[in-house]
């Protein structure tokens, strides 16, 4: 060996050891303590945000990196919040794979560590100044290679409130410990965490154990040997308690799942459905979008469960389904549902064999057969369409749909149902167009449902020949009583549950003892806003047309409108269940009310209303038959009270009166009735919210009354008699107020003898020339005497 060449050797060697001794000096000499007032303040300048180290700083670096921390607090930017936070921390990088462009670290170790990750509607958060875009990467480089031995967190908690995301809630990672963790590296992993969202709904724990295998060149991950629980409230569902074993993969560059002897058990109860002991079992399903590829392979699903507190069950079955671009192999599917209580119902299913291909997966001569025999309704029907499935974007198609239904209940005639049409749906947008008859009269149906995330729009218009709701509804008990101290609560927010328009026509509508011809309904619903802007139809042997108002936000209603040329009779009857009054002609209304429960509604209840009637009678009181008991009456001096009788009816040629309602009461003060003999006119009161009348009629006998009443009415011509109508609505008082008559008459008496002694009066008339009136108080003077 040449000398220079050997010298040259004992002075690189000599250096080495130099700097060896030199980096054994600085490791072993190095306080990181001592910059700790160097990173305070550099947190404060560069970041604005105050750091406080309270524990002390264990640093080494060689031949591995590692660092300890305790007791740290980092605060918000310009404020003292705490944003983040921990007790224990320590990590170690091993140097030298640095050099070579990887990261390999040790375990990885934290203990009680707090977060908060904070965001505004606009996109702005707590951590923008801690997150830097990562330079681009030069052309054909490499990504650094990940490596971490192992990792151990216990009591992790993260607080998060994002507005844009309309999330907010905490997270608590009560412990999570992995096996070595690098690219295509299976590690075992082990997790226990609880959730405490308010937005979404999602409160619980999760706890089990898998093995994770991560591919960090294409950002994808597979579960394998899954043994995961969940117990706790999720979106859409509460009580919920479901196990997942299998494995499971995403492979983030085909945007691709895999899944593998999958087993989910389930309870949960979600829309009033309490599932229990429900299973679900694939053997394999893989998804791949971009190659148009779908597999399914042994599908058993075993739903059981209640609804109502009554039984339910759900079994379903596909052996097999093999979908690649256009070839598409597979087998049937079939299934039965079943569920229990007084309407008991069961539904067996089948397809035939499918066809098509990725994009239109059809399942031909799909069948259900529906049945119920209950003791109090049968139900016997089949359901036949042709299935398409739809991968991207899901959707479900059914084309040549035919319904056939029958169904017998006990004192009904049976019903027949055929429909025919067709329909589809997915999770953004549904359809339908049906035709079809019910018995004899056809109907027909079209509309569309848009779901984009918020609130459903729904279009729908319906026209039926004929719609007899009481064929179709359960028939109300004829023998439940209503108690009068009850209420019942208004509950409008399903008005919030879609928007839409509505449109619909029956030719003969009936419900309960309604009966309308020609009905049409046109409405809007938004936002909790129901606009009626058409309700008309013949009904009561007149026409009726009304618009309406309904806004869940405020409980509020509001009805207008006016029927022609109606039997007031039969539309008091129908609507509110009395029989007051006869007579053909108009009624209006213009009221709203708002409230939370009837009773509510009917003390808040406002607006006007107004009778004009022909030809008819009030129902409760013969008033001819009274005024004629005249004198009887007179020489008790009291007056005639009587109980309201359904077989009493005072006629009338013309009725008109308007009503003034404020705070649940309706006023009147400008009655006018006229018949043959009668003339009535009054003022009053109708206090709907407690369900009383105090009104008082006055009664004058006409002049025409001669023949009609004989010598006791013509003894009342022009005369006034006061009538008071009062009481509850379910047992009112009449009272013919004769004491009232008595006390005018002793009035006009005095009134009229003081004035002969004044000689302001001319003194009475021979007989032969006394009025009618005068006679009338002659009579009185003699009964008074």
């Amino acid at each position: 060996m040449p000398v220079w060449v050997r010298r040259l050797l004992f002075a690189l060697i000599g250096l080495l050891l130099v700097l060896v001794a030199a980096a054994t000096w600085l490791v072993m000499t190095f306080d990181a303590n001592r910059y700790k007032g160097v990173a305070v303040d550099w947190m404060k300048t560069h970041r604005d945000r105050s750091l406080v180290i309270d524990g002390p700083i264990e640093l080494s670096v060689f031949p591995r990196l590692a660092v300890k921390l305790s007791r740290i607090r980092l605060s918000e930017v310009g404020k003292p919040d705490e944003f983040a936070a921990l007790d224990e921390a320590a990590l170690a990088a091993d140097v030298l794979p640095l050099l070579r462009g990887e990261l390999v670290i040790g375990r990885v170790q934290a203990k009680g560590v707090r977060v908060a990750y904070l965001r505004d509607a606009k996109g702005k958060s707590n951590i923008d100044d801690l997150v830097q875009p990562a330079p681009a990467e030069p052309s054909g480089g490499k990504p650094v290679r990940f490596d971490v031995s192992g990792i151990e967190l216990a009591d992790v908690r993260a607080r998060v409130k994002d507005d844009m995301g309309q999330v907010n809630g905490e997270l608590l990672l009560k412990s999570l410990s992995t096996g070595r963790l690098a690219n295509k590296v299976e590690a075992k992993v082990a997790l226990e965490a609880q959730f405490d969202f308010k937005s979404p709904v999602l409160k619980g724990a999760l706890s089990g154990d898998t093995r994770l295998t991560l591919d960090m060149d294409t950002a994808s991950a597979a579960l394998r040997d899954m043994n995961l629980a969940f117990k706790g409230d999720v979106p859409g569902a509460s009580a919920v308690d479901a196990a997942f074993k299998g494995s499971l993969a995403w492979d983030g560059s085909k945007s691709a799942v895999d899944a593998q002897s999958l087993d989910i058990r389930l309870a949960a109860n979600a829309g009033g459905v309490k599932l229990a002991g429900s299973t679900l079992a694939i053997e394999r399903f893989a998804f791949d979008a971009r190659a148009k590829a779908l597999t399914l392979r042994k599908l058993q699903a075993r739903i059981k469960g209640t609804q109502g507190g009554q039984p339910l069950a759900l079994e379903l079955d596909w052996p097999e389904l093999s979908v690649s671009g256009e070839r598409l192999g597979g087998s049937a599917f079939s299934g039965k549902l079943t569920l229990g209580g007084e309407m008991p119902l069961e539904a067996n299913f089948k397809s035939s064999a499918p066809s098509g291909n990725f994009d239109a997966v059809r399942l031909p001569g799909f069948e259900a057969r529906v049945t119920s025999n209950a003791a109090h309704r049968k139900i016997d029907g089949t359901l036949r369409a042709d299935l398409t499935l739809t991968p991207a974007p899901a959707a479900l198609g059914l084309d040549k749909l035919e319904l056939h239904a029958k169904v017998e209940e006990a004192k009904l005639p049976p019903l027949a149902l055929d429909v025919r049409g067709h329909a589809s749906a997915s999770a953004q947008r549904s359809s339908w167009t049906l035709n079809g008859q019910l018995n004899t009269n056809t109907f027909s149906s079209d509309g569309t449902v848009v779901s984009a995330g918020g609130t459903p729009n729904v279009v729908a218009r319906a026209r039926f020949d004929s719609l007899d709701l009481n064929r179709l509804l359960p028939a109300s008990r004829s023998d439940a009583k209503p108690s009068s101290a009850a209420d019942t609560p208004v509950d409008l927010s399903g008005l919030r549950a879609v928007d839409g328009q509505f449109s619909v026509q029956v030719a003969n509508f009936a419900f309960q003892q309604v009966r309308v011809a020609d009905a049409r309904v046109a409405a809007t619903l938004d936002a909790g806003m129901l606009r009626v802007t058409e309700l008309r139809g013949k009904a009561w042997g007149g026409q009726v047309d009304a618009t309406a108002f309904a806004d869940a936000r405020a409980s509020r209603v509001a009805v207008k409108g006016a029927a022609n040329g109606v039997n007031v009779n039969a539309l008091v009857k129908d609507v509110a269940a009395k029989d007051w009054i006869e007579g053909t002609g108009k009624v209006s209304i213009d009221v709203d009310s708002a409230g939370h429960s009837v009773n509510e509604m009917k003390s808040r209840l406002k607006g006007n209303a107004a009778l004009q009637l022909r030809d008819g009678a009030i129902k409760g009181i013969n008033l001819a038959k009274s005024l004629r008991e005249a004198k009887s009456a007179l020489a008790m001096r009291r007056d005639a009270a009587q109980k309201a009788n359904q077989t009493e009816k005072t006629d009338f040629s013309e009725l008109s009166a308007s009503f003034q309602i404020a705070d649940g009461v309706a006023r009147s003060r400008d009655l006018d009735l006229k018949s043959p003999f009668l003339r009535l006119g009054g003022e009053g009161a109708i206090d709907v919210g407690k369900g009383r009348i105090d009104y008082v009629a006055r009664a004058t006998v006409a002049a025409t009354a001669t023949g009609q009443g004989g010598a006791e009415l013509a003894a009342l011509k022009g005369l006034t008699v006061p009538v008071r109508l009062s009481g509850p609505f379910e047992s009112l008082d009449w009272k013919i107020e004769w004491s009232a008559v008595v006390a005018g008459a002793v009035t006009n008496q005095l009134k009229d003898k003081l004035g002969e002694q004044l000689g302001l009066k001319a003194p009475a008339a021979a007989a032969s020339s006394v009025s009618p009136r005068d006679a009338l108080k002659n009579r009185l003077k003699g009964l008074l005497k």
